[in-house]
């Protein structure tokens, strides 16, 4: 079946001959015969869509492997659970674990990986990815599945996750809000402004976002429970959850008039979600001051929140380029790691669009965390 199709007998089928946004993205990105997440097509990567962070060079993943060897070791775990959730083609979870079998074999040996991924495509490249790490391993297709089964001491991590969650899109017009539904037409998908949802409604009650008549906003009404099963799932130790996003105050800001949603399609970005449904990504920024809320009201701390630059320097990135005295840039292993380098850092770029949250549970040691430390910039 065609996304469209599919799309479009949902649309016939309703009541009011559309449907909310956040059903149509969630169709889009995770109808399980044709969404987006869930065909076998590379979604990441030359061949893909986009580029994430794991993906421009392994040594993304070695510092974030670094950074969760600290966590385990200030506070003692012996047997600690690595757990990422949306890893995609696994690259991140392989980088990290050839990171740990070399700098903590007495962790890694003793190390449990779980990888909570709904794409049955992409749990058959993470399965590939890691096939040669004899650690143990255990995947879940959701996050409710794996809170329901496991009680981990570790760490929790996820890159790129929060930001493919279906959103409400609510526009505040001069009598209100009114929210954003989709209808199919002779001419193909359109936009109508209708009455706000019931989550949508509940989010706009409690948060009160600011804005003036003509400002659109997104509402990921999924991360309230989503930060109720990383809690429930995580017994002590770190979340540390990396995306696009910002603080609400910035987020929801009169200069963001159309809001933040975006769309990849063969490295072209652009703003029309209609155009290639179920072939290209479609995404949101991350409301990290929610995020940290919903977190708190379920026992998890905010510890850190700061730029992906700042964080990746403060945790050692800098110390991983290498001295050369290479000059060809085709051929030189040592220039394209230092290339990499520069480009995860890069303010323009990686650095400054990514967002890095770390929270905790439990009663943790956090002095020696070099990401807390302003040891660098002194």
């Amino acid at each position: 079946m065609e996304p469209i199709t599919a799309i479009r007998e949902e649309i016939a089928a309703a009541p009011e001959k559309a449907i909310p946004f956040a059903r149509y993205m969630e169709l889009a990105l995770y109808h399980p015969a044709c969404g987006y997440y869930m065909t076998d097509r590379p979604k990441v990567g030359k061949a893909g869509d986009f580029f994430t962070s794991a993906a421009v060079h392994p040594v993304f993943g070695e510092t974030m492997a670094d950074v969760v060897l600290d966590m385990w070791r200030a506070n003692g775990i012996e047997e600690p659970v690595l757990v990422e959730i949306g890893g995609g083609t696994g690259a991140l979870c392989k980088h990290m674990l050839d990171r740990l079998q070399e700098s903590a074999p007495d962790l890694y040996r003793a190390l449990t990986v779980i990888l909570i991924e709904a794409s049955p495509y992409h749990r058959e490249l993470q399965q590939e990815a890691i096939r040669a790490h004899e650690v143990n391993k255990r995947w879940y297709s959701s996050l409710r599945q794996a809170a329901a089964t496991e009680r981990i001491t570790g760490v929790i991590l996820s890159n790129e996750w929060l930001d493919a969650f279906p959103v409400h899109i609510v526009e505040k017009t001069a009598t209100g809000w009114q929210e954003v539904w989709v209808t199919a037409g002779a001419a193909g998908l359109e936009e109508t402004l209708r009455a706000v949802t019931p989550k949508a409604a509940a989010f706009l009650q409690e948060w009160q976002p600011d804005v003036p008549s003509g400002v659109r906003i997104e509402i990921n009404a999924g991360m309230e429970q989503a930060a109720r099963e990383v809690a429930a799932l995580l017994q002590t130790g770190y979340v540390v959850t990396i995306d696009y996003g910002d603080l609400q105050e910035e987020l929801y800001h009169p200069s963001r008039k159309n809001g933040t949603l975006m769309c990849y399609y063969r490295h072209q970005a652009h703003d029309n979600p209609y155009l290639h449904p179920g072939q290209e990504d479609i995404t949101a920024h991350v409301n990290f001051t929610a995020w940290s809320k919903y977190g708190e009201r379920e026992g998890l701390r905010e510890v850190a929140y700061m730029r992906q630059d700042k964080f990746l320097l403060r945790s050692g990135l800098l110390q991983k380029a290498v001295a050369h005295t290479d000059r060809d840039p085709f051929t030189s292993i040592a220039m394209k790691r230092n290339r990499a380098i520069q480009q995860l850092i890069d303010p323009a770029g990686l650095g400054g669009r990514f967002r890095v949250m770390v929270q905790s549970k439990g009663s943790l040691a956090q002095d020696s965390l070099r990401f807390l430390s302003d040891a660098f910039w002194k």
